[in-house]
């Protein structure tokens, strides 16, 4: 069965979890896993599917398709089998989107008390009059995860469980991944796709105990662990888009934002 047929089951199972776990209690990190999407496979516009930075037409508009709009909820286009597209080689060049598109994470208030849970919200926008279509990796889910910063010192990432992942259980088979794929959405001009990333502001362990029948491809289960101390913290939302150039610090697919813990 095509796991990202089933949209509905998926879609609860990718918003379960919290930080670091791809927006009830368990929305703790646990079903979000933390994933760097800058080095995976870009799509190649092949068949009827679009070609990245170009739309279904003049307009944008495009009847009933689910992948295509000028306001996509992005979690439930990006689990639908219809929005996939093939998978191409590694040569294949970036599109530059730096002057097209306006990716944003906002927390809907600017402060949250210590262990408290938030939805962050991340849009992107198409600056442009013209359609513009954006790649995601999914496998088989898209995975959407927040790091956690301290904006003191060194500036370490703070919601990282003490030391390793546990390894698996004698007997268990290897977890990993689904199959790599891609999903492409058409944003209509000056149109936007959101999704809401769930967020907790806490610590974080290891949870062995949710390791059964946990998806393998949200990783390593995590638990909140008791609350982060007050004060400011950076925020980075690692989403699954790809086939975009930009720098180092991933400020399109990675974008940021600042949250007080008071």
């Amino acid at each position: 069965m095509n796991i990202r047929s089933a949209a509905p089951a998926a879609l609860l199972l990718v918003l379960a979890g919290g930080c670091g776990g791809k927006t009830t209690q368990a929305k703790s990190a646990d079903d979000l896993a933390t994933t760097d999407t800058s080095s995976a496979d870009a799509a190649e516009p092949t068949g009827t599917a679009p070609a990245p930075g170009a739309g279904d037409d003049a307009t944008g508009k495009s009847g009933n398709n689910p992948c295509t709009g000028f306001e996509l909820d992005l979690m439930e286009a990006l689990i639908r089998s219809a929005c996939e597209v093939p998978n191409v080689k590694h040569d294949v060049k970036a599109q530059e989107v730096k002057d097209k598109v306006v990716v944003t994470a906002l927390v809907p208030t600017a402060t949250v008390a210590p262990g408290a849970h938030s939805d962050i919200i991340v849009t992107i926008k198409n600056k442009t009059a013209m359609p513009l279509s954006l790649d995601f990796l999914v496998d088989p889910l898209p995975r959407f995860s927040i790091e956690t910063y301290s904006t003191k010192g060194s500036k370490q990432r703070v919601d990282l469980p003490i030391g390793n992942e546990p390894k698996i259980p004698d007997g268990m088979e290897p977890r990993g991944p689904g199959e790599a794929k891609t999903a492409r959405i058409t944003l209509a001009a000056n149109g936007a796709a959101t999704v809401k990333v769930p967020w907790d502001a806490s610590k974080m362990r290891w949870a062995p105990e949710k390791l059964r029948g946990s998806a393998p491809e949200l990783g390593y289960p995590k638990v909140p662990a008791g609350p982060l101390p007050k004060g400011k913290y950076d925020l980075r939302v690692v989403t699954p888009l790809i086939n975009v150039f930009e720098g180092m610090d991933k400020e399109i697919s990675s974008p940021r934002t600042t949250v007080e813990v008071k």
